[in-house]
């Protein structure tokens, strides 16, 4: 499958949204252009991600329906016959949640709102409570969405792989935070090794879409990736200091055999009567004992 991945410099400017608007739909016609059946966009793709205040927040909110965000993916999603996975702040009547829509020739096919809320999020918005998956009949292939922070949680992308997702796609914005290393010497970040450990985990593709630039003191990372279900990289990291796309080939439908080996299988193999934490024990050091 050819997967598209836009890493765009996002201009945190709150007027500026237009521009980066315009600036992100460009970029995904430019990969359908290229062959692209599925393009992915940053989390938050037309504005900054760290707001100032709850007003800049609240402006920025847009209706699923009727924004215009969404109305002008699902436009280019129906001029190129492809698919785009993008983030926005998404706003409805409960409040506001960071989302991630998928949408194709017809329209809107699924909508995930961000489980793991970071930083200014846990003050501002809500978090999601449903995992998303979703098939694409024209393509064969059922993507799943995470957003982000998501990604640092296992039970996250093991849930999403248990909805039978070939490809996990994870609009992102990688930050500097709390990082000792920004990128090693082969232009990987900490997070990239955490894609490539979730795909070769659960044999599941992962391509990952992000912002660079800085904003308020923290510098966004890029490193785009897209990995192979094998754990193998498909595309990437895309230099962490520069705007560009890539198309990248990606043996998705590998996904669909978990077999490993000659008598191996990652999901039979499981034994989650022991992942709870009724079954956990732990030593207790020096007592030579273990407590339940």
């Amino acid at each position: 499958m050819r997967i598209g991945i836009a890493q765009l410099a996002i201009d945190a400017d709150p007027g500026r949204v237009a521009a980066n608007r315009d600036n992100a739909a460009r970029m995904a016609a430019d990969l359908f252009e290229r062959g692209a059946e599925l393009v992915v966009l940053p989390e938050l793709t037309h504005h900054g991600y760290f707001p100032k205040d709850r007003h800049t927040v609240e402006a920025l909110g847009e209706d699923l329906e009727s924004g215009t965000s969404v109305g002008d993916w699902m436009r280019i999603a129906r001029q190129y016959h492809g698919y785009i996975v993008g983030g926005l702040l998404e706003r409805d009547d409960a409040g506001l949640y960071n989302a991630a829509v998928l949408v194709g020739p017809a329209g809107l096919v699924a909508r995930y709102r961000k489980v793991h809320l970071f930083d200014w999020e846990k003050k501002w918005l809500l978090p999601g409570n449903q995992w998303v998956a979703a098939y694409l009949p024209d393509l064969d292939v059922t993507v799943g969405l995470l957003v982000c922070y998501d990604l640092r949680f296992p039970e996250a992308v093991r849930q999403i792989a248990d909805q039978g997702a070939d490809l996990l796609a994870v609009p992102t914005t990688w930050t500097s935070i709390g990082k000792p290393v920004l990128w090693d010497d082969g232009g990987y970040c900490l997070q990239n090794h955490l894609a490539i450990a979730h795909a070769y985990c659960n044999r599941l593709a992962v391509v990952c879409a992000d912002r660079v630039g800085q904003e308020r003191g923290v510098t966004y990372l890029g490193a785009s990736l897209a990995v192979h279900p094998s754990g193998q990289v498909a595309a990437g990291p895309l230099a962490g200091t520069a705007a560009m796309a890539r198309v990248a080939e990606v043996d998705v439908r590998a996904a669909r055999s978990k077999e490993l080996g000659l008598g191996n299988h990652l999901v039979r193999d499981r034994r989650p009567e022991l992942y709870g934490g009724n079954g956990a024990q732990r030593t207790l050091p020096g007592k030579g004992r273990t407590d339940p």
